[in-house]
């Protein structure tokens, strides 16, 4: 236990909670609903453990990916157009997985993103290709945050069940990871709007039943005001998806829309809030996912290390060997810890959590790259072929720390934040 005193406790408060490894995993909230508040907590206590829920929560998800799947069927996935399994996703809507965020009123579970994280780091392990995180957060959090009551009541139960896939093209060429560069323009019209411009990097698009695009309505291209969002169909008149290749075998698209009808969710004109949150949460489930994948690509390389013989030796007695094994392990923590309180300051509400998130993107980006690699230098030869599982950690980690933004991106966005709460000047170049 760990008693933080005098008021609602800050990031900072977890950070200095978090040095100490013995008691590294945390604890929030069961539920949505229950939240630090600002009354006095000078007699109260935070638990950073986990609950016996979220134990439930993240043993019931390893259960499911051991049993459910494994890399050959990923591996089976570049041969075919199908990038994941319908019937797999059904089973996560049944376990309530899809809609694990999503307020119980509109069909979801009403869990907290530190839950989520405990369902996602399994998933990463298993490399586990379904839209759960585009259709929930990109889908279900950007209606959540943006939509009218009509449209929530409309959406968010079909997501929940797995009925309805959604996602968001935010992102265009020219931008970079700007969210508020936005080229695309609607126009009204009797059907609603008519829009017209280019998505990149679209995330499970080719899955998707609705993509919500951003577009300006008012405003210059590089506005934070005047951007709006659209519900768009994949398959009506105006709009095409082109699938863009990459080394990971998930699903991104570029998205043209030539005079596209769209829906306006919400009102007009003040959606990039909704836009950014929906982002900083999609990217907290990512680092979860990574963290997952850093913690396989240690184990299958202990694990060999131990197995493999060298100079009538396994190769994991070598001091050279375990220096190695273990700065992959600190790595792994360190990504692990600042995950952790990312998801922790997403459920509070805390005022730092820009700053948290992109401390975790960036550190769980460069880390997983890192761990990745030195895993396949541990494995040998055998680590380098095809026919071997590490070559898919090391490209899931290329895309995965490249989506949402880099680990570059970030380390400069982290430097805006603390700059905006110490109230000083951005620092010159950022």
């Amino acid at each position: 236990m760990v008693e933080i005193r005098g008021g609602k406790p800050g990031l900072h408060d977890i950070q200095r909670h978090l040095r100490n490894t013995a008691q590294h995993h945390l604890r929030t909230r069961p539920g949505h609903a229950q939240r630090l508040n600002d009354t006095s907590i000078k007699d109260r206590t935070m638990n950073f453990g986990f609950s016996e829920d979220q134990i439930m929560i993240a043993n019931s998800a390893k259960g499911f990916v051991a049993n459910e799947s494994d890399l050959d069927r990923i591996r089976g996935y570049r041969e075919t157009d199908e990038y994941y399994s319908e019937e797999l996703y059904a089973k996560m809507a049944e376990n309530g997985w899809i809609g694990a965020v999503i307020p119980e009123e509109y069909g979801g579970v009403d869990l907290g993103y530190v839950d989520l994280i405990c369902i996602m780091e399994a998933f990463g392990v298993g490399l586990m290709p379904e839209p759960i995180l585009s259709s929930q957060i990109l889908g279900g959090n950007t209606i959540l945050q943006a939509g009218t009551e009509e449209q929530m009541q409309e959406w968010l139960p079909k997501i929940s069940e797995g009925a309805a896939k959604l996602t968001l093209a935010c992102y265009e060429l020219a931008g970079r990871y700007n969210l508020t560069h936005v080229e695309t323009t609607a126009s009204p019209n009797d059907d609603g709007y008519l829009l017209k411009g280019t998505k990149a990097m679209v995330t499970d698009a080719s899955s998707a039943d609705r993509i919500i695009v951003s577009a300006r309505t008012s405003g210059d291209t590089d506005s934070a005001d005047g951007i709006s969002l659209f519900l768009v169909d994949p398959l009506a008149s105006g709009v095409s998806l082109d699938e863009v290749n990459t080394m990971d075998h998930q699903s991104y698209s570029t998205l043209t829309l030539d005079n596209a009808t769209g829906e306006l969710l919400g009102s007009a004109g003040g959606a990039l809030s909704a836009i950014e949150d929906s982002v900083d949460k999609i990217n907290v489930g990512l680092c979860a996912e990574m963290v997952g994948g850093m913690a396989e690509s240690l184990r299958l390389t202990v694990e060999y290390t131990q197995e493999r013989v060298q100079f009538d030796r396994v190769i994991g007695s070598f001091q050279a060997v375990k220096h190695k094994a273990a700065d992959m392990y600190l790595k792994l923590e360190a990504a692990r810890s600042n995950m952790y309180l990312a998801a922790m300051a997403i459920d509070n509400d805390l005022p730092e959590t820009r700053k948290a998130v992109s401390s975790a993107k960036a550190m769980c980006s460069d880390n997983y790259n890192a761990v990745a690699k030195e895993a396949i230098q541990l494995h040998g030869g055998i680590g380098y072929t095809d026919e071997h599982v590490m070559h898919f950690y090391y490209k899931r980690a290329q895309a995965v720390g490249t989506t949402f933004g880099d680990a570059m991106y970030h380390r400069e966005r982290y430097m805006v934040e603390m700059a905006k709460l110490a109230d000083a000047p951005v620092p010159a170049g950022v």
